[in-house]
């Protein structure tokens, strides 16, 4: 890659953390590039110098990076990143109770926790990847188990902090994301997801299924050095698989009734659940293209 579309890809990345306050250190400059092809370290590193050295509108302290006049951030991410530590200690403990379940294969947390970004008030988003053709019954034992170890987020919650939202959940059979949901956005969310805990190396085949994010973050799945085997799946009891499609079929209706009055944005498909009480993705986009016309990046 020339060294003129680097440098525009490093102001592009620093554009994007702007919009959460969020300055970046030099590895998660590299890991977070937003580019279509992957760069090498060492033409990273030039360029980057070169940023330093000639850019006044790039400003660093203590090997975080943000735009000048936006120093503050460095000092609020400090204290995020604080925050963040209490928050993920609770979601630790819930997925040591959670994954008790037979059937979850991989538990995550998503969303600005995952970069440790997460303000006082914020709630702890979880991504849970379930057995194939269980994702039914699974929710149903997440939420009992919550419901009894920790504080569970409700769609008319008010006050959330440190509350446990069940975000997401996904049929490990189904985990590529719908084409309509490739954005700089949805890539970020798959990229910088938190791994809790997995079974049956889940969490690498979750990025095996998402290769189409390297179209925005090229560097990311390099540095995550992505490997996939294909496992076996375990033999099972005919009858008792039989009955075990049973209740998960009677599962799905029952939730899909009860929901079926309360629901307004969220995604429920028989192996994909998607939960997002405040979806803020086309703000952030629309954030992403002001920030890039500012920058004469457009």
């Amino acid at each position: 890659m020339k060294t003129t579309l680097v440098y525009r890809a490093i102001l592009k990345t620093l554009a994007y953390g702007d919009i959460f306050d969020y300055p970046l250190t030099r590895r998660q400059l590299y890991q977070f590039l937003i580019a279509d092809k992957s760069v090498s370290f060492s033409l990273f590193k030039k360029v980057l110098s070169r940023i330093k050295a000639n850019d006044k509108r790039i400003s660093t302290n203590n090997n975080m990076f943000c735009f000048f006049g936006r120093e503050e951030i460095i000092e609020e991410r400090k204290k995020r990143k604080r925050l963040s530590k209490g928050k993920l200690k609770i979601a630790r403990r819930v997925a040591g109770w959670l994954k008790i379940i037979p059937w979850v294969k991989m538990i995550g947390v998503s969303g600005a926790l995952a970069m440790e970004n997460a303000d006082k008030n914020d709630d702890i988003d979880l991504l849970i990847i379930t057995a194939k053709n269980r994702l039914w019954l699974t929710r149903l034992l997440v939420v009992f188990l919550v419901e009894l170890v920790a504080r569970r987020r409700r769609p008319k919650d008010v006050y959330v902090a440190d509350k446990i939202c069940l975000n997401m959940f996904l049929d490990e059979d189904h985990l590529a994301l719908p084409k309509k949901e490739w954005d700089l956005f949805t890539a970020h969310e798959v990229c910088q997801l938190k791994l809790l805990w997995e079974k049956d190396k889940c969490y690498q085949k979750f990025l095996k299924a998402n290769l189409w994010v390297k179209k925005y973050l090229a560097n990311i799945l390099d540095i995550k050095k992505l490997r996939c085997e294909d496992i076996k799946g375990e033999k099972k009891n005919f009858l008792i698989s039989q009955f075990l499609n049973f209740l998960e079929y009677l599962a799905y209706k029952i939730q899909i009734a009860y929901m079926s009055s309360r629901r307004t944005s969220e995604v429920v498909e028989p192996y994909r659940v998607r939960f997002h009480p405040k979806d803020c993705r086309w703000w952030v986009l629309e954030e992403y293209k002001k920030r890039l016309k500012e920058l004469k990046l457009k």
